[in-house]
């Protein structure tokens, strides 16, 4: 039982039983004062959640004034409320993450400022809503890199050049960006490429070998370079490594700079 069934369960049972345990009844059967008491019980959480908004309110403002502090107070000007209002409804979900409530700080403070508010999509919102901690640390990496993260697939491979993928679109950029699951990185990838903000090339690399050789060295890849004999008996002898590289959109970068940079203008 959770803790909102719980608190329904005591609510209806201080109606039921009472004088002596014994249930009160009307004369159609039913329990006196069990729905109100039990709407009552499941508006608990909302109430906790509500006086916590506020609370986040409170922080999401002490926020603002630090990414607006360097701006001329005369391009302070209201958001647009398709863009601020969902944004400090799902800031107040996320306010013990700071990956995701900076995104969303930096989405607000943006869009107040006269300079570069046009520049914000409300399409913005739902992509931080859609997004994990660790993706949010993979745009910052990949931003700060060129736009770019490099990957490797590694393929068993037979004579003929037939073969199996073992490992698809892998990146060290998880573990450069200090991720919690950075072996998860092909499904962060999905997820980035899903939502527009990320693409890449079929069978295109990057003309720089070196940016290749911190992925092809991390233990992960060397630990699978050598043939398993489950493998080998189906014909596969040989490794082989398809280099490739995902690469901000131009959507992603109009994301990444308005959602993971505060406002530069300055007074």
């Amino acid at each position: 039982m959770d803790e909102v069934q719980l608190e329904i369960a005591k609510e209806i049972a201080k109606d039921v039983y009472a004088d002596g345990g014994k249930p009160i009844v009307k004369p159609t059967g039913e329990l006196i004062g069990l729905v109100p008491r039990a709407i009552k019980a499941a508006f608990l959480p909302l109430e906790k959640w509500i006086m916590g908004k506020e609370y986040n309110l409170k922080e999401t403002q002490k926020l603002l004034e630090l990414k607006l502090q360097t701006v001329d107070p005369n391009f302070i000007q209201p958001p647009e409320a398709h863009v601020a209002v969902p944004a400090l409804q799902y800031i107040s979900y996320c306010m013990d993450n700071e990956e995701l409530r900076d995104m969303y700080a930096n989405l607000l403070a943006n869009s107040m400022n006269k300079v570069v508010k046009n520049g914000v999509h409300p399409g913005f919102v739902e992509i931080i809503k859609q997004l994990c901690p660790d993706e949010a640390k993979i745009l910052q990496a990949i931003s700060l890199n060129n736009d770019i993260a490099p990957t490797i697939s590694l393929r068993y491979i037979n004579d003929k050049g037939e073969g199996i993928t073992i490992i698809e679109d892998f990146s060290d950029i998880g573990e450069k960006a200090n991720c919690e699951q950075p072996l998860q990185i092909k499904n962060y990838f999905d997820n980035l490429k899903r939502l527009g903000i990320i693409h890449t090339k079929f069978l295109a690399s990057l003309i720089n070998n070196q940016l290749y050789e911190t992925v092809i060295n991390h233990p992960y890849i060397l630990s699978k370079m050598e043939v398993p004999e489950n493998y080998s008996n189906l014909g596969y002898n040989k490794t082989h490594v398809e280099k490739g590289y995902y690469k901000l959109s131009a959507y992603g970068k109009a994301f990444c700079s308005i959602c993971l940079s505060s406002t530069l203008v300055l007074k």
